[in-house]
């Protein structure tokens, strides 16, 4: 028998039934699927990127190469998995930094590059700091790809961080947005060696 059984709706329903409760219930009320946040990071960064850098290298292009060749290269271990997880988004980088591109003629190229430099100035400082060792550049390199990623990384964040528009993005949001546009630059050549 239901005899003591009362339905009650008052106060406020965000949506959420819920039959018992021992915990936190999170609502997300902002969701951003991986490519939107691909276009959102590309945009940030192209407001922040050096604008005298015009010309993209075509360079790695002319020799193709498998991401497996690339990482067991470079030796890298921290972001192996997760370049293989997240160069599935490559085509939506293109894509979003092709769109952007268009509005804004030239970004790409310098948004890439602007990447490239930032890896360039990276390596050279590690090279300075290893100066002395008997190991040859390569060698320097591939001991350190995990940091000098770590470094192209932290360089996009200040990038980020730096643009006008910034508001209506989480913090958790853009990490996945950067590591979406670090694989895809890891694959155009524009951080690590090229394998050879």
């Amino acid at each position: 028998m239901l005899n003591n059984l009362a339905v009650d709706n008052s106060g406020e329903n965000t949506g959420v039934i819920v039959g018992t409760n021992s915990g936190t219930i999170n609502l997300l009320e902002h969701v951003v699927k991986i490519p939107s946040l691909i276009s959102v990071i590309v945009k940030k960064i192209g407001t922040f990127c050096y604008s005298d850098i015009d010309e993209e290298s075509s360079a790695c292009t002319l020799i193709p190469f498998k991401p497996e060749e690339k990482l067991d290269y470079n030796r890298v271990i921290k972001y192996k998995e997760i370049i293989y997880q997240y160069s599935t988004y490559y085509e939506n980088c293109e894509q979003a930094l092709n769109i952007y591109d268009n509005s804004h003629i030239g970004s790409k190229a310098k948004i890439l590059n602007s990447v490239k430099l930032w890896y360039c100035k990276s390596k050279g400082t590690l090279l300075l700091e290893l100066k002395d060792s008997k190991l040859s550049d390569i060698e320097k390199i591939r001991n350190n790809s995990d940091r000098l990623i770590d470094e192209v990384i932290d360089q996009i964040q200040c990038a980020i961080n730096g643009s006008k528009d910034f508001s209506d993005t989480y913090f958790e949001e853009l990490d996945l947005g950067i590591i979406c546009f670090v694989c895809y630059c890891f694959m155009k050549c524009k951080i690590l060696e090229r394998p050879i």
